[in-house]
């Protein structure tokens, strides 16, 4: 008879870890750092990431508000490769992805920010100010391949995860008609528009873990849908257990 780990967490935590705050262009002028936390707190939200487009600019003033809020912020970004295939990353601390995305400076290909086409992309304070509004476009592949991604996120220690598979663009799947085997990817996001077990018969995803979140670019998005992480505490040794399903420790997507 199966019997359940003794190690077993009983706490489920309900994470959103795709939103973009005003630093994508194309995110609304409300997805504020401040607003983001409270917006997660109204939907019950106990983890999150900012995922802003190839930056992290907006990530140390959310984790600062998220710790007087209650809300653990994963340190994250959202990563377009050369093959237009977005990515979603993650990082123990700061400081490793403000190393991450120092390392990806050498990728980027300037271009300038059309506003009226774009929108703004704006870099926030801790008061809610505006401190920097960005001059080049961050909505772009940067010159550098799938496998050299996974690399230097492999070094910082981080956690990587194909975005949004289920659509036809910017997607891994969409884009190369098929999921690699390597690098390995055992964990894929699937979009809001298509529950998991859809995603599964459609994709032919039997065999992958999948995480759904929201992809949140306006306020009433974020939390639209969650995953559920069965760990001890919001903390990076136990989310990258829950991740692998490790000791008892899992995700289940909401359907």
């Amino acid at each position: 008879m199966f019997t359940e780990p003794k190690n077993m967490p009983e706490r489920v935590y309900r994470a959103d870890l795709h939103i973009h705050s005003v630093l994508s262009p194309c995110a609304e002028r409300d997805m504020l750092p401040h607003c983001i936390i409270l917006e997660a707190l109204e939907k019950h939200l106990d983890i999150i990431a900012i995922t802003d487009h190839n930056s992290c600019e907006n990530v140390q003033v959310t984790i600062s508000l998220g710790e007087q809020f209650g809300v653990w912020v994963i340190p994250g970004m959202e990563v377009e490769t050369r093959e237009e295939i977005h990515f979603l990353t993650y990082f123990p601390t700061y400081q490793r992805v403000l190393s991450f995305y120092q390392v990806l400076q050498q990728f980027f290909q300037p271009i300038p920010l059309d506003e009226n086409l774009w929108g703004e992309e704006w870099v926030i304070g801790a008061a809610g100010q505006i401190v920097e509004k960005k001059k080049e476009l961050l909505t772009f592949p940067l010159s550098l391949t799938v496998e050299e991604l996974y690399q230097l996120v492999v070094i910082q220690d981080g956690i990587i995860i194909p975005s949004h598979v289920d659509r036809s663009v910017y997607s891994i799947i969409g884009v190369l008609g098929f999921l690699p085997p390597y690098p390995p990817f055992p964990v894929l996001e699937i979009s809001s528009a298509l529950a998991t077990s859809n995603a599964r018969a459609k994709l032919k995803l039997n065999n992958c873990r999948l995480v759904r979140f929201s992809d949140a670019h306006a306020l009433p998005q974020v939390g639209l849908v969650y995953t559920e992480f069965r760990m001890d505490r919001p903390c990076w040794v136990e989310f990258k257990k829950a991740i692998n399903q490790m000791e008892g420790r899992d995700f289940f997507p909401q359907e």
